[in-house]
Order: structure tokens, then C-alpha cells, then sequence
């Protein structure tokens, strides 16, 4: 399973900082939980824009003066302007968003859980895995690998920066074997 192309991360303290519930290795002023999010990608944003301006040129080609008084050319126009609309309206409509999982990474009970939120705000877990029954971890520069205990890949997470990079490296290393 592999996500998409940009993430959203949210840095939530779990407990309060200084507090004994850490597990070895941890540095006092890193939170609990580290949650990464798979975003919306370039191209559907881009195609997005290109269906908006496909509608909007659909009208505007009536906006020219003088133009197209005869009666076939009319007959052209119509054609041109429906046929923007159309594909300008399937563009935008194509690429509705769908609830994507949000990845949790708990130092307080050791797994990793992949969350969805439905349309009530309700919460439910799609995946639970500790950090035991994982076999390895590999960062890249834009995305970390959770691998299984064999060496397949579970899943590859895109990654929002070097910080949240940092994050999920300090509290991945004194569980799971880091591989290079």
C-alpha cells in the first residue's frame, strides 16, 4: 500500500511534557504521537484548475463582440462553448476527494494505527499494528518504509519536512530495526 504524493503532519502532546509515562530513549520534548497525513497531489490540483478555467471560457466565448453574427458561426459557438463546458465540469468533478487515513505513530502503546474520520466525526481504526510485529523501518528523503518481519513492504509513507523526519527516527530507533 502505498500513499500519496504530500502529507500534512500534526504534532500532538499526548501527555503532558516532563511527565514519567516516556519509554527509554525518548527526549523529554518530543510528543507522544506523531501523525502524518497523506495529502491531495500536484496534478489533481492542476487538473482542478484546468476544469475551472475550461468552464469559465466556456461563458466567456460569448463575451467577444461582434463576433460570430452569422449564423453558422453561432451554430460553432455553441458547439465550442458546450463542449468546454463539459469536459471543463468532468475535470472538476473527477477528482473528488476521498477520506483519506491519517497514520499515527504512539510511543505510549507502541504502534502505529492508520485512522479514518467519517462524515460524523466519528473515528475509526482501519489498522493496528505494534511496533513488535513490524520487522523494519527505511527513511528516504521524502517518505519512510515500514517493512515486514520478511522484508516486504507494509507501507511507505510520504514525509513533510526533515522535522517530522526526525520525529518519527527518534521514536522508531530503540524499537525497530533502521535500515540504511
Amino acid at each position: 500500500m502505498t500513499a500519496l504524493d504530500q502529507t500534512v503532519a500534526d504534532y500532538r502532546p499526548v501527555a503532558a511534557f516532563g511527565t514519567g509515562a516516556r519509554g527509554a530513549g525518548f527526549p523529554a520534548g518530543a510528543p507522544l504521537q506523531v501523525s502524518v497525513r497523506p495529502g491531495e497531489s500536484i496534478s489533481s490540483m492542476l487538473l482542478r484548475l484546468l476544469g475551472g478555467c475550461m468552464v469559465l471560457s466556456s461563458t466567456a466565448i460569448w463575451l467577444v463582440p461582434n463576433v460570430g453574427e452569422d449564423a453558422t458561426l453561432a451554430l460553432i459557438r455553441i458547439g465550442i462553448s458546450v463542449v468546454l463546458l463539459f469536459l471543463g465540469l468532468c475535470l472538476l468533478l473527477s477528482r473528488e476527494r476521498a477520506a483519506l487515513p491519517e497514520f499515527q505513530f504512539d510511543s505510549r502503546n507502541l504502534e502505529m494505527r492508520a485512522e479514518e474520520t467519517d462524515a460524523d466525526g466519528r473515528v475509526t481504526v482501519l489498522l493496528r499494528r505494534s511496533y513488535g510485529s513490524m520487522g523494519a523501518v527505511r527513511f528516504t528523503d521524502r517518505s519512510v518504509q515500514i517493512l515486514e518481519q520478511d522484508g516486504t513492504l507494509l507501507i511507505e509513507l510520504p514525509l513533510d519536512g526533515r522535522s517530522t523526519r526526525q520525529l518519527l527516527l527518534n521514536q522508531l530507533r530503540p524499537h525497530l530495526h533502521i535500515v540504511t
